[in-house]
């Protein structure tokens, strides 16, 4: 058989599970994507390979009627180094080709298409693929843009934190620590003063702004008795607030500075990926599936309640929500208070719980879109929302 005649077998569930099954990782999705572009060209859409010039993304895309409005429904397919599918992106996969495919079949006009979005964790070479999909202009004529995302709750309008990764590298002078210890100077003294520095940042910080920010010393030396002259630190630095993230960024850069300045050391600094944005959230959009929620008796929260709830994550999908409007659901798939990235967000992401839900937010947001299509005013009033936020 074709690709496209074995592709026509799967069903919403039994792709959720052979993604998860195949447990690829960011950048490296080659069976996860050739799979999803098989069901939706086996369900007539025209199918685009390495989009945008990456590797593992796609677009796929059908034309209804007169091809107005356009939607996109986002796909994400990479696993967990070490762990697999702990974040549930096998779902996301699945949510999103048969999301669209299901409004292919309810609408009578529009663009329906889904764009594959290569390692979403940031663990290769196209990490934050959708944010380079974004800069390159991909969803410039997008009206709406869908996601999902799986939890332990149902949720619409969750805040995200804006993320920055920087690797500090120290360098010093070695020198032997018993015989000569005057004529070193430890670039490991330099990683140490930095870390300590910043944990005192932490006291003066916006509390309003969800300042966070995480570090590992990755290297710090090679024997006892040898003065380092090489230390290396890890840093990620997050806020709610992008402009206030900026200034967090430079009083991190002045703290490193000062810790050379003061062991005698230098220093470079080098970004590590690219800035993952904040989410602009769309009232109008995420009351509208709240609703559609609600009706099938899920327990949602109001986004009042959700949009205050502390941030847990970073995500490439607040980028896209920068530039059109956008909202990823969230989806409930195991027991409140699961730690994600975990064994049990792994096996969650395969259980009949998953299964459940996964159904639900098919019907969810391709009902949405099919009422997007068809309510010009539903359409406006998102679009106002987004230009004035």
């Amino acid at each position: 058989m074709s690709s496209n005649e074995r592709a026509e077998n799967y069903d919403y569930w039994q792709l959720a599970l052979k993604i998860h099954q195949l447990n690829e990782i960011g950048s490296m999705e080659l069976e996860s994507s050739k799979l999803l572009m098989g069901i939706l060209q086996s369900h007539g859409f025209n199918v685009t390979e390495r989009f945008m010039d990456i590797p593992t993304a796609f677009k796929a895309e059908r034309v209804v009627g007169n091809g107005k409005p356009s939607i996109a429904f986002l796909a994400e397919y990479d696993a967990l180094p070490g762990i697999g599918h702990a974040c549930g992106h096998n779902l996301i996969a699945s949510s999103a080709i048969f999301s669209a495919i299901r409004t292919s079949e309810k609408i009578t006009n529009g663009t329906i298409t889904v764009i594959g979005t290569p390692d979403e964790e940031g663990s290769g070479e196209w990490a934050g693929s959708k944010i380079i999909m974004t800069e390159r202009g991909a969803f410039k004529n997008i009206d709406l843009v869908l996601g999902s995302h799986p939890g332990d709750q149902w949720n619409v309008g969750t805040q995200s934190l804006a993320v920055q990764d920087f690797e500090v590298t120290f360098k010093g002078r070695a020198a032997h620590e018993a015989a000569n210890p005057n004529s070193g100077r430890s670039a490991l003294d330099a990683a140490i003063l930095t870390y300590n520095a910043v944990n005192m940042m932490r006291q003066h910080v916006r509390r309003d702004a969800n300042f966070v920010m995480h570090g590992i010393i990755k290297e710090g030396g090679t024997a006892s008795n040898v003065t380092p002259e090489r230390a290396v630190l890890t840093y990620g630095v997050r806020s709610t607030d992008l402009n206030y993230h900026t200034e967090l960024v430079e009083r991190f850069m002045k703290i490193v500075e000062g810790c050379a300045i003061a062991t005698e050391t230098t220093y470079s600094v080098k970004k590590i990926g690219l800035l993952f944005s904040t989410t602009k959230i769309n009232k109008i959009l995420s009351n509208t599936i709240r609703d559609k929620l609600l009706e099938r008796r899920i327990d949602c929260p109001p986004l009042e309640y959700t949009f205050n709830e502390m941030p847990k994550g970073s995500t490439d999908f607040a980028n896209v929500s920068q530039v059109v409007p956008a909202l990823e659901v969230g989806f409930k798939i195991a027991r409140e208070g699961t730690p994600w990235h975990s064994r049990e967000s792994l096996e969650a992401a395969k259980s009949s719980n998953a299964r459940d839900a996964l159904r639900t937010i098919i019907e969810v947001l391709s009902d949405t879109a099919k009422e997007f299509t068809e309510n010009r005013k539903l359409r406006e009033e998102i679009a106002d929302d987004f230009n004035k936020r």
